[in-house]
């Protein structure tokens, strides 16, 4: 007997064409995405300017850590310049913020340091054609003119007891470059801004900044009714501020395409010390990003105007040491013991009087934008 089952042919079951091609190029896709991101990747190690910082440069007595897994960044704008005059006079800067993010990752903490600041300044070895810094009383920003980016590290850890990990500089060219790739940052100016200094000439009202404007807002100081380093250190957080709610509100952190290519642009940029990768950028962008702006905190240095040398500010102690204190022992900040040295009620940035007495600047986030019609 013959089983008829068996002797049948079952009829082939191809599969459609659309199914097979609608595999295909998913596959295509994703092979063509994974070599875009390795390719990204590799452009991002490539483009990144390093600076090794070595270890006699920082000192033995370096502050401990409280938690191996905070992370502790010293910010630094730089007016780089080329040919002669580099060589000349060195790197200066506008711009000195440190950027605290404890072990949990559930804030963020930003110290800026007025540029004018008379504190004590360690001795630096020369480097790279720069003199060094002798131990003495001075003006915090002369530690990276004349000692590198390795005696600014040093003064702000010696000045804070703040262990600090890592740095980044961003130059001018570099700042521009940023906010270029960011679409461009808005701000609102309750005064018209005319400054033939920085140049950059503003009408009042909301303005959309890019590159060089961009740039001139940040270092403005002459063409302000409030012509100070601390206007200038406010409109700075509130610019970068902005610039962060931009990133994280238009979804760049949540689209991997848009983020590589963000810190690609990031990578080319700015100079980092070796160890401070683009693989680590990507990791803190994307901790920061569950961060809610509520926790996000700008703050300055306490500072008072000095007495014996007019234009320049120096450290109010008390409210300085409780802060940098909390800030290297992990440890819950007190904002309202800093207060007692506030104002009432703070000023717009771009219209703030002299101040006899000020302590950490509120976040940007918690100061109501200026009306803009």
């Amino acid at each position: 007997m013959t089983d008829e089952s068996l002797s049948e042919k079952n009829p082939s079951k191809r599969m459609p064409r659309w199914i097979f091609w609608s595999i295909l190029t998913a596959a295509a896709f994703i092979i063509l995405l994974v070599l875009g991101i390795g390719i990204t990747y590799l452009t991002m190690i490539s483009n990144v300017r390093h600076i090794k910082v070595t270890s006699d440069e920082l000192g033995e007595n370096r502050p401990a850590k409280a938690s191996p897994s905070a992370i502790n960044i010293l910010l630094v704008g730089s007016d780089r310049r080329e040919g002669n005059d580099a060589a000349r006079f060195g790197e200066r800067t506008d711009t000195i913020m440190l950027v605290h993010l404890p072990a949990d990752r559930s804030e963020l903490t930003i110290i800026s340091f007025p540029r004018d600041l008379r504190v004590r300044l360690p001795g630096c070895v020369a480097r790279n054609g720069l003199p060094g810094q002798r131990a003495q009383r001075g003006i915090i920003n002369s530690s990276f003119s004349t000692g590198g980016i390795g005696c600014i590290w040093k003064t702000i850890e010696t000045l804070t007891g703040i262990h600090i990990d890592h740095f980044v500089i961003v130059d001018f060219t570099g700042f521009k470059t940023l906010v270029d790739a960011a679409g461009g940052v808005e701000v609102c100016l309750p005064e018209p801004i005319h400054d033939t200094y920085v140049p950059l000439d503003l009408p009042s009202g909301l303005q959309l900044l890019r590159g060089e404007q961009a740039l001139g807002y940040v270092r403005v100081r002459h063409g302000l009714s409030n012509g100070t380093d601390i206007g200038r250190i406010q409109r700075q957080q509130r610019f970068l501020s902005a610039l962060g709610q931009k990133i994280m509100g238009g979804g760049m952190l949540l689209n991997p395409v848009k983020l590589l290519h963000f810190v690609g642009v990031a990578s080319g940029s700015v100079t980092t010390d070796p160890e401070f990768t683009p693989g680590l950028m990507i990791k803190l962008a994307l901790a920061v990003r569950v961060i809610s702006s509520d926790n996000i905190r700008f703050l300055t240095a306490p500072w008072h105007d000095s007495a014996n040398y007019p234009g320049r500010v120096e450290l109010l102690e008390g409210p300085a040491k409780r802060l940098f204190r909390a800030i290297a022992q992990e440890e819950p900040f007190n904002r309202n013991d800093l207060r007692k040295s506030e104002p009432a009620i703070t000023p717009p940035a771009e219209q703030m009087p002299e101040q006899k007495n000020a302590a950490p600047a509120p976040s940007p986030a918690a100061i109501p934008p200026e009306p803009c019609s």
